[in-house]
């Protein structure tokens, strides 16, 4: 497959053909296309938004993900995930409010979900130091600053990646 190049999105829309429409509804279409002029094949992702701060203009928007071989027919036999964005790990084209199709690589967003989870850690460690600290309001200066030295100590392991 070639690299993702920008390119015009009226141009590259009318050199397609739908070869199997997977899914669609009121907002969202997924189907395998083939640009007729490279052969290539696509995973297109269709989405309409209503943009309600406009006044209820409808946004349209192309995501166009490059297959091979296996995931077409992966696709075709419905035995291959294609929602967006859980299953678009790999560059792909996708459209803006103009004519236009930029490359995107989704990889930089991988590591979102550990540190949303991190994050999450780190708060609920925080709600227990809250509540630990309010219980030991009767305790000693030295029994609190043990009570903080342990919270820092969790956050340290939390924070700490897996490769340090």
């Amino acid at each position: 497959m070639d690299t993702l190049e920008a390119r015009e999105k009226d141009e590259f829309l009318s050199c397609l053909e739908t070869i199997k429409q997977l899914e669609t509804s009121e907002f969202e279409t997924y189907s395998i296309v083939k640009h007729r002029e490279s052969g290539e094949h696509f995973l297109r992702y269709f989405l309409s938004h209503i943009n309600l701060s406009e006044g209820g203009r409808r946004d349209d928007y192309d995501h166009f993900m490059p297959l091979d071989s296996d995931d077409v027919l992966g696709l075709m036999f419905g035995e291959q995930e294609y929602r967006f964005p859980d299953h678009w790990r790999r560059s792909y084209l996708r459209s803006g409010n103009d004519n236009r199709l930029i490359p995107f690589d989704p990889s930089e967003n991988y590591d979102l979900e550990e540190d949303a989870a991190a994050e999450l850690a780190m708060l609920q460690q925080l709600e227990l130091f809250k509540q630990q600290w309010m219980n030991a309001e009767n305790q000693s200066a030295e029994e609190r600053e043990k009570l903080t030295r342990a919270y820092f100590s969790e956050l340290d392991k939390i924070l700490k990646k897996p490769e340090e």
